[in-house]
């Protein structure tokens, strides 16, 4: 009885620390400890990197660890629903509310527009995005678009426009100062001249209800509908889904990219790291500390750090970076059950072989991989100022072959032969090493070579070698095929 109380206590430890070293990249806030309300609408960070947080209470704001609270109850702010939040080049923020519209907000003096609010009957501010000129462009859900550009408002509708749908729930300005509006009736673009349009029946769009549209550096559309994730560079249609990739859902309702110009996205069942190229990780409840799997909102700070919104469950800062690499054989095979540590704390590789360290923001550390009796290429990485995700090259495991010979010194060559080099460890800084072929002819030597340094074998003549390792304590030599 007392051996299974033991197991059972270390159990809970264990888990305990796990639970600690989760948790520890992860601040939960909502009404009990900040001035939020627990539904996040909105989120932006303005020039002096303050955080404005849009709710179903108002809004609020943090600057560094102090909170301030901006809701209707104090009269600070007309409107309980924030819904849009964002930030112009005078460091002006921009407020969309359900009933009062358009707000300007300077930090002392709050501007409002009643009498364009009621003739343009612009209610329910779903969106407010900025173009190159400073001109603001307002979705209204239900009521159109509306162009602001600081004297004159103009309002666009389906009735009178090309306009796919007057339900706007998202606007993104790209590189050509193109308007891209996502409706519930596909995508418009609108060039201040003329208009176009992308839905399900004229292009690969994978649904036609669009919440969220980012542009890339590289004026790549990725956008988020109830049907997938789509990735649009101006001729070709990429479509990512449950169907054929990690998403773990196909309702994808925001989205953000990191310093590192990986994408984050907040869906319907957790949120979901992707590198744009074929790495992913999912978080959801079940393995962070994530309050709900139904997650609204996602936001990247000046400082790297995420922030994830939901409705009724409140906020989460992720203040770690990710760090995700893989770990195969020769073969490019996965290894599973490898642990890689940053010096902190380490992880083990999945049935994949894949590994994801949270990694703080700036930080300087070294990957390793847990030796084992096994060899690696390369036998550690360094990662110098830690700013944003990081997809790193794989880990190449290796039980090597062990060289023989008069030395009392253990010597193991890795032969990674179908890439093109092998290296060769041992306990001596250097060595003479030298490649003989079947005829005993010489074919290379390398008078000073490093441990663990990788030789390049890929342009040497085929043939059946013998490889002399002359060190200090002695010669060791083992024979490979190179077909």
């Amino acid at each position: 009885m007392k051996k299974v109380f033991f197991i059972i206590l270390l159990f809970a430890v264990i888990t305990s620390q796990f639970s600690q070293l989760r948790s520890q990249n992860w601040t939960p806030f909502n009404m009990s400890n900040s001035e939020l309300g627990n539904s996040v609408l909105a989120m932006t960070s303005d020039k002096k990197n303050n955080k404005w947080f849009g709710t179903d209470l108002g809004m609020a704001r943090l600057t560094g660890k102090t909170w301030t609270d901006f809701s209707m109850f104090n009269e600070k702010l007309k409107g309980q629903y924030v819904n849009c939040l964002t930030v112009d080049a005078n460091n002006v923020l921009w407020i969309g509310t359900d009933d009062y519209g358009v707000i300007e907000f300077d930090g002392s003096r709050w501007t409002e527009h009643k009498a364009e609010m009621k003739r343009l009957q612009m209610k329910f501010i779903s969106k407010i995005a900025i173009d190159r000129n400073d001109v603001k462009w307002i979705g209204v859900t239900l009521g159109g678009l509306v162009r602001y550009d600081g004297r004159e408002w103009t309002k666009y509708t389906s009735a009178d426009s090309d306009l796919k749908s007057d339900f706007i729930l998202c606007v993104a300005i790209d590189r050509r100062n193109r308007k891209w509006i996502g409706t519930n009736g596909g995508i418009s673009v609108y060039d201040d001249r003329s208009w176009s349009s992308f839905t399900t029946s004229n292009s690969q769009l994978p649904h036609d209800i669009v919440p969220a549209i980012l542009i890339g550096p590289d004026d790549v559309k990725w956008i988020a509908t109830l049907g997938g994730l789509a990735r649009y560079d101006g001729t070709a249609w990429t479509i990512y889904t449950t169907a054929n990739s990690p998403l773990p859902c196909n309702q994808i309702n925001d989205l953000a990219f990191d310093p590192s110009g990986a994408l984050w996205m907040a869906t319907d069942q957790g949120i979901v790291l992707f590198d744009g190229k074929d790495n992913w990780k999912v978080y959801q409840s079940k393995n962070s500390p994530l309050p709900k799997d139904v997650m609204r909102r996602v936001m990247v700070d000046g400082q790297g750090s995420k922030w994830f919104g939901s409705s009724l469950k409140g906020l989460v800062r992720f203040s770690a970076q990710p760090v995700m690499g893989r770990v195969v054989d020769e073969k490019g095979s996965p290894v599973a059950g490898v642990t890689v540590s940053d010096g902190s704390h380490d992880v083990r590789t999945d049935a994949q072989g894949r590994y994801c360290l949270e990694v703080a923001t700036n930080a300087t550390v070294t990957l390793t991989p847990d030796l084992e009796g096994r060899t690696f290429t390369p036998p550690s990485r360094k990662l110098t100022t830690v700013t944003g995700a990081r997809f790193e090259e794989d880990f190449v495991v290796s039980s090597g072959m062990v060289a023989e010979g008069n030395s009392s010194e253990r010597v193991v060559v890795n032969p990674y032969l179908e890439q093109g080099y092998i290296t060769i460890a041992m306990e001596s800084p250097v060595a003479e090493v030298e490649f003989v072929n079947a005829k005993g002819e010489s074919i290379r030597t390398i008078p000073q070579y490093k441990n663990e340094a990788r030789i390049t074998i890929s342009r040497m003549p085929k043939s059946n070698y013998t490889l002399f390792i002359r060190t200090a304590k002695g010669e060791k030599k083992l024979q490979f095929n190179l077909r």
